[in-house]
């Protein structure tokens, strides 16, 4: 299987992406790589659906209530 990717525009927060990574690597298999420049592309072996799936719960946790929603915008 080809990896998913994700991209995202996100605010330059090194401790708020710090947090991020910690917690994408809490999920667990299949991990995700998370690429910082001035976007954020994130890849995983699984399908399109889940790496989203996991991305957005991962912000979720990471950032209080919403916030992730006003902070990072889809770019694909």
């Amino acid at each position: 299987m080809e990896p998913a990717r994700h991209t995202l525009a996100a605010p330059s927060d090194p401790g708020l992406l710090d947090r991020l990574a910690a917690e994408l690597a809490a999920q667990g298999d299949p991990p995700i790589a998370m690429h910082r420049s001035t976007l954020l592309t994130f890849e995983c072996p699984t399908g399109e659906f889940m790496l989203r799936a996991r991305v957005a719960d991962a912000l979720a946790r990471t950032c209080d209530h919403d916030r992730w929603q006003r902070l990072f915008a889809p770019i694909d």
